[in-house]
């Protein structure tokens, strides 16, 4: 009696157990299935706002050219200053969308007063909890203003297509000017995405962002370049300052990584023992 005892004991237990199982079973497929939906609902949010990204640089183009082009005479009303209006409004309207879109970034140069849903009024002051971003370890000065007065002086003795855009992303680069200078050098590399003009481009509007706190959007320009010309004049130079933008964000294991990957396939220049120091910066964390 006691043996069956026993032995029904231990089917019980088995039986316990297997449904144990079933269950943790079902709960990671519940699990895995909210992760898939997440990053559908992520890539899809994303999608819009690149959208809407083009489409405010578009604008943006519309509004300068019209600027640049219109000349009315004093005390005479212009219908293109009617049209630029216009079109400021239409802008402020896209970044303000942008701003409300789940997991969105203000653009760069987006006003201070665009506001997410929920909000009834905009308000002009900074949030009372706001935190500053993370200093970057071993504060690396950027090497880009160096090598952006060299493009200055290329430059002006250049007759590729599109130099008269890519001068105006460097004139506004030089004076601070961030937000226009990405508009300008992305408006030459949809113009003329096979110029050799593209590559510095994208450089320097990636440091654009960078240098305007769009660390998120650098961090895909440089990315993105860095994959198109990945033994480029600039990879290095961008594959360290992608790592500093991740610092920014404090996400420090991705700043690793890419700084390993600076090291691996750019040993032996500046950038890569600038990436040493980094690296033991961050270790030390």
């Amino acid at each position: 009696m006691r043996k069956i005892d026993w032995l029904l004991g231990v089917a019980v237990l088995a039986a316990a157990l297997s449904l144990a199982g079933c269950a943790d079973q079902s709960g990671m497929e519940q699990l895995n299935k909210n992760e898939f939906t997440l990053r559908g609902m992520i890539a899809s949010d994303r999608q819009q706002i690149d959208a809407l990204k083009a489409q405010v640089a578009r604008q943006n183009d519309q509004i300068e050219e019209l600027q640049h082009n219109t000349t009315p005479a004093a005390g005479q009303p212009s219908g293109a200053n009617d049209r630029i209006a216009s079109l400021e409004a239409e802008v402020k309207a896209l970044q303000a969308g942008m701003a409300a879109t789940p997991g969105a970034v203000p653009p760069p140069g987006a006003p201070s007063d665009s506001v997410g849903p929920g909000v009834g009024v905009a308000s002009t002051e900074p949030p009372a909890a706001a935190v500053a971003p993370p200093a970057t370890p071993a504060e690396i000065a950027p090497t880009w203003p160096a090598e952006l007065d060299q493009e200055i002086a290329d430059a002006a003795t250049s007759n590729e297509p599109g130099i008269k855009v890519y001068r105006e992303g460097l004139d506004a680069m030089k004076a601070g000017k961030y937000p226009l200078a990405v508009a300008r050098f992305t408006k030459l590399q949809h113009a003329y995405p096979k110029s050799p003009l593209s590559e510095p481009a994208e450089y320097f509007a990636a440091n654009a962002l960078f240098e305007n706190g769009a660390y998120d959007q650098a961090i895909l320009q440089f990315n993105d370049l860095v994959m198109r010309f990945p033994k480029g004049k600039y990879a290095s130079a961008a594959l360290l300052r992608e790592a500093q933008a991740f610092v920014k964000l404090n996400d420090r294991i991705d700043a690793r990584l890419t700084l390993q990957k600076l090291q691996a396939d750019h040993a032996g220049t500046p950038q890569a023992s600038s990436a040493d120091t980094m690296m033991k910066d961050l270790a030390s964390d």
